[in-house]
């Protein structure tokens, strides 16, 4: 009995010991899984500081989230203008379906539906173990039923949420809160990043972009006809370039002042876009001049293009009890046939602009060399 006693005591501390031991491992475990994660979000926060390219820095996100939480799936939402809805501008899926990641791509939650619409409404953090049997949920169309867990958490500056980070895995109750704090704070260094992203996007943007028409502005013009005719050379292809002035539009200015000439030329510009193909770009020059770059366009094809811009200005009326209109002169040249280069391309046509001036205006005139006369096609 006392052999059975001291047996039972001794297995006793050897349990105790036991439990204390495995106690201390998962202490250390924990505390080893703590430092690594602060370690590697100390290189995260560096790596984030690199870039303020936008689109480099989603695709860095959304590799440390696959890396921080073994994700199988990452997508940042950004709040749209208006702030009714969201927009994808980047995400992952470890599955390889392209049709699922494109339904993904092209979903637009709107603010305050689902859990991604209530973390854009409210700022809060979700988790969720079983998505798709929770109520908040709302399945994206075209997208498998599969067990998930996921969390959303706010992307915020200034106080105000501007997106979401959502990230999940195909298992039941894979994340837990320890998972959702590191996530949260991962979040507030991308949004920070995102931030200065933006900022830095919006002020590329305004030092490109003219401020009254919203077209790209004149410094835009040499690098895209550059890629242009690189492009052409390349693929033994052609470029074409419109040079563009309103007609008479000094008269709108003189007699109706600048407000109005300024509304006159933002709906000019308006025109001209309707005018265009799909890969077009449409740029305001300086003042009411205007270019027009169209890519992998040959001669013919840019003056038919050109004849009909001609008409739907000269039939187009801007109403505001004004009954404001005007015609435009248009100089078009074309690589490779009037130029060798861009700054070529762009000089040209600016020449047989000025000769559809010179011929009385509400004309297209294609380059030819000087000790040539300048072809002028009037409608």
């Amino acid at each position: 009995q006392f052999v059975l006693r001291q047996w039972f005591l001794d297995t006793l501390v050897y349990l105790f010991i036991g439990l204390a031991v495995n106690r201390e491992v998962a202490g250390i475990r924990k505390i080893q899984r703590h430092n690594d994660e602060m370690t590697a979000l100390s290189h995260i926060s560096t790596s984030l500081t690199k870039t303020l390219d936008l689109s480099e820095l989603t695709s860095q996100v959304v590799d440390h989230i696959f890396s921080l939480f073994e994700a199988e799936g990452c997508t940042i939402y950004l709040m749209e203008e208006g702030k009714q809805s969201l927009r994808v501008i980047s995400a992952r899926e470890s599955q390889s379906d392209p049709e699922i990641l494109d339904q993904i791509l092209n979903s637009h939650p709107r603010v305050g539906f689902g859990m991604v619409g209530y973390v854009a409404a409210t700022g809060e953090s979700v988790i969720s173990g079983n998505a798709e049997h929770d109520p908040r949920a709302i399945h994206i169309p075209d997208t498998p039923f599969d067990d998930e867990s996921v969390m959303g958490i706010p992307l915020q500056a200034e106080g105000e949420t501007f997106g979401v980070l959502w990230i999940y895995k195909l298992d039941l109750d894979a994340f837990d809160q320890e998972d959702l704090q590191l996530a949260q704070i991962f979040a507030n260094q991308v949004s920070v990043a995102l931030s200065n992203a933006r900022l830095y996007e919006h002020v590329r943007l305004l030092s490109e972009t003219d401020g009254l028409t919203g077209l790209l502005n004149s410094r835009n013009l040499l690098d895209l006809t550059e890629r242009a005719v690189n492009h052409a050379h390349t693929t033994k292809g052609c470029v074409s370039l419109f040079f563009i002035d309103c007609d008479n539009f000094k008269k709108i200015n003189d007699c109706f002042g600048h407000p109005v000439g300024d509304k006159f030329l933002r709906f000019f510009a308006t025109i001209l876009l309707q005018g265009v193909r799909d890969g077009d770009v449409v740029i305001r020059y300086a003042g009411d001049e205007f270019v027009i770059l169209l890519p992998n366009t040959n001669l013919e094809a840019a003056t038919l293009i050109g004849e009909r811009l001609i008409e739907m200005i000269r039939v187009t009326t801007m109403e505001d009890n004004l009954a404001l209109h005007t015609t435009i002169s248009m100089g078009l040249a074309t690589y490779p046939k009037h130029a060798v280069s861009a700054e070529d391309l762009i000089k040209h046509a600016d020449d047989a602009l000025y000769v559809s001036k010179r011929n009385g205006k509400d004309q297209l005139s294609v380059y030819v060399p000087s000790h040539l006369s300048c072809n002028s096609r009037q409608l």
